[in-house]
């Protein structure tokens, strides 16, 4: 029988390390570790390290549905989750839900950032001559300094001011100062969050190298397209949390457009390729990647795909890919959401062939569902026809994603015709007709938003894209008031800040919990 286990196969080292890192500091939970000259002694320990801060990551976003929880259903753009806990946002905007602690938890993002920063530290003193070139550990350092950079990205986008641990975590020793009182680090600001992770995304780019389609391991792993996209996304976000600042904006144009340029990347032709190029981009490593979490069954990377609730495959997917309508937590394309609606009433839509590509019966009401998570292959040792494995990655970085957030950059930087130009690209690829509207910088912010929210549906990208661009039409519990106490930011977990008492809660959430 195939082996195939929930997440990727953590190995050795994971297990050495995972459960203690940089969250330790936050948790105050003593930790210890082996010594480090036992360990880092050649390439394929440090190999076996990085496959682990990737595997962290990945836990991190996929727990609990985490990456669909914090960037899909708070945007209420398109797709409604029937299952009950996924209410209490829709509802009313509750984002402290029950049974569900590890959404409002920072401490997985944490270990991968800090075991990131454990192979920067460690790899970077280890001698050249104990990799295949020197090629070779500048690639490792830069691959992880990618996943620390994304992940205290991460972390910017959910929690906004956070703590800043920047020296690696391996000994109780570092938990404790010389009075022997425990060290307690406090939340920094988010503009300083964000130039932690700009500084490891920096040295990424700096270190690493561009790939091609194609290439082994294409997208799953980092390169410098991966890296100068990171870049493109954090600038914009910093720019808009720092009053658009000009330079953050110029930074993300200029990620971008060497991304466009230089990656051998394309966009997929939605026209040309239809349903094989949807399906190639979703199941990973096609032309359109940048970087994408990896599921796969033949690489024991997959996992049983589940119609609950407590996992992304059930809050996207429904009837016919479960074998009877899951009434609990069947979703739902809503009519009445803002995507929906636009979708409906904007004649240029009217012929958008996404609504056919990325959709299980777009037109119904009732049981239209994206397909994104859909891509399965079955388990050879039963003869259960519904006993499958999910094939479909989690794609974080993919080129639309690059054009969309040149065209965002573009209209907040009163560029207004290469906005368009770039978002006229990406309808062009759908059968969506050149956009015609109002030329200013909110028209063209709506236009843009109306884009991806289509777009990116369910891959976890609309709530960002909704405090990013301050864009919160058809979320009537989004006011103003909400806003001004970051109320669109998550709360942060109770059990952090009472073994951390120098965390302190965001204000709105303050009593909340």
């Amino acid at each position: 029988m195939k082996n195939i286990k929930k997440y990727t196969t953590l190995t050795m080292i994971v297990c050495l390390f995972a459960s203690f890192s940089c969250t330790s500091i936050l948790d105050q939970e003593p930790v210890n570790i082996t010594h480090p000259d036992v360990f880092w002694s050649n390439q394929s320990n440090a190999e076996q390290a990085l496959a682990g801060a990737y595997a962290t990551f990945k836990e991190a976003i996929t727990k609990q549905a985490n990456f669909i929880y914090w960037g899909d259903i708070p945007a209420m753009t398109f797709m409604r989750s029937r299952d009950w806990i996924s209410g209490y946002i829709q509802n009313g905007g509750d984002y402290v839900l029950p049974y569900r602690g590890f959404s409002r938890d920072w401490k997985d993002l944490y270990r991968a950032a800090n075991w990131a920063l454990t192979i920067e530290k460690h790899v970077s003193e280890m001698p050249d001559n104990l990799f295949a070139s020197k090629k070779e550990k500048d690639r490792i350092i830069g691959e992880a300094a990618f996943v620390r950079g994304l992940s205290y990205f991460w972390i910017a986008r959910i929690w906004g001011d956070a703590p800043i641990v920047n020296e690696a975590i391996e000994s109780s020793t570092q938990l404790i100062n010389s009075d022997g009182f425990v060290v307690r680090i406090p939340r920094s600001n988010e503009l300083e969050v964000l130039d932690f992770a700009l500084e490891a995304t920096n040295k990424a780019i700096d270190l690493l190298n561009y790939q091609s389609p194609g290439a082994t391991n294409w997208a799953i792993i980092a390169n410098k397209a991966s890296a100068e996209a990171l870049k493109a996304d954090l600038t914009l976000w910093y720019a808009a949390r720092d009053n658009n600042n000009p330079d953050m904006l110029k930074a993300s144009i200029e990620a971008a457009t060497n991304v466009i340029n230089n990656s051998g990347a394309e966009l997929i032709d939605y026209v040309a390729e239809g349903k094989d190029g949807f399906d190639n981009m979703c199941t990973g490593g096609s032309k359109t990647g940048l970087f994408e979490i990896n599921m796969n069954a033949g690489m024991n990377e997959s996992f049983r795909i589940s119609s609950s609730g407590a996992h992304y495959t059930g809050l996207t997917l429904n009837f016919p890919i479960w074998k009877n309508k899951n009434t609990n937590v069947s979703p739902v394309i809503d009519p009445d959401y803002y995507g929906k609606k636009m979708m409906r009433n904007d004649p240029d839509r009217a012929n958008d062939v996404r609504k056919d590509i990325f959709f299980y019966d777009y037109d119904s009401d009732e049981n239209s569902f994206p397909l994104k998570y859909s891509h399965t292959s079955k388990d050879p040792s039963t003869e259960d026809a519904y006993a499958l494995f999910s094939e479909s990655n989690i794609l974080i970085y993919r080129m639309a994603d690059m054009y969309l957030l040149r065209a965002e950059a573009y209209a907040k930087s009163n560029q207004a015709g290469n906005a368009v130009a770039d978002l006229n690209l990406t309808r062009s690829k759908a059968n969506v007709p050149n956009y015609t509207g109002a030329m200013d910088k909110e028209s063209l912010i709506e236009a843009i938003f109306e884009e991806r929210s289509i777009e990116f549906v369910a891959e976890g990208k609309s709530a960002f894209d909704r405090i990013r661009m301050d864009f919160y039409e058809d979320v009537p519990w989004m006011n103003q008031s909400r806003i001004a106490k970051k109320g669109y930011f998550w709360p942060i977990d109770p059990t952090i800040i009472s073994n951390n008492p120098s965390i302190v809660q965001t204000e709105y959430w303050r009593g909340a919990l």
